[in-house]
């Protein structure tokens, strides 16, 4: 699920296969949104695009995200794979939008974090940054870095300007093979948050 910043509208994905637009004061649905093709998979994560009002990015099992425009419903973009035969292995498990910049930062099963444009669709630039599954990303409001977390129950903290990891925090514990499963940066204060299988949540500084 996410939450658009300025409006009253949140964005679902649901393993029923549906993507949805909601008004979250009302309680209706904006807008249903439907891939061109069942090739791309199920849904998985949904995120806003900051830089361009209306649309939404939403991840799904195969590794390829779709650009969507919510106010019309239609597909703006299909993103390209750098994965020649995707697969359960490539799935996408989280998308973060950059907050300034035609960006999408995805997290796989398969412990990349994937760099696209969301004009071209093309992938940017692609590194396995975990142990483990990717699960969670943030990027902070000044869209300066990007915080990871995994189930090799790692956060690492990367600059989005080389792409480089400069922090690593070891967090929670391992509960039936899954650790992190959320990870965020507070709005205006030096904080980081996370949460994990072993049903905690913690704060950094």
């Amino acid at each position: 699920m996410a939450v658009h910043k300025t409006s009253s509208l949140v964005a679902s994905a649901s393993s029923d296969g549906s993507c949805r637009v909601w008004n979250w004061m009302s309680g209706n649905m904006v807008r249903s949104l439907v891939p061109l093709s069942d090739d791309v998979g199920l849904p998985t994560c949904v995120d806003f695009v900051a830089s361009e009002p209306g649309q939404v990015v939403v991840g799904y099992t195969t590794s390829q995200p779709v650009l969507y425009d919510y106010e019309t419903g239609k597909t703006v973009c299909l993103f390209q794979s750098d994965s020649s035969s995707p697969s359960t292995s490539s799935r996408i498990n989280c998308i973060a939008c950059h907050p300034t910049l035609d960006m999408t930062i995805a997290g796989t099963e398969d412990r990349r974090i994937q760099f696209f444009d969301n004009r071209s669709g093309q992938v940017t630039h692609s590194m396995v940054a975990h142990l483990d599954a990717v699960m969670s990303l943030a990027i902070d409001n000044n869209g300066l870095y990007l915080l990871s977390g995994s189930h090799d129950s790692s956060l690492r903290l990367w600059s989005l300007e080389d792409r480089t990891c400069v922090k690593e925090q070891p967090s929670h514990r391992k509960k039936f093979d899954e650790s992190i499963l959320g990870v965020a940066f507070h709005p205006s204060l030096g904080f980081v948050g996370s949460c994990g299988a072993d049903s905690v949540a913690k704060v950094f500084a």
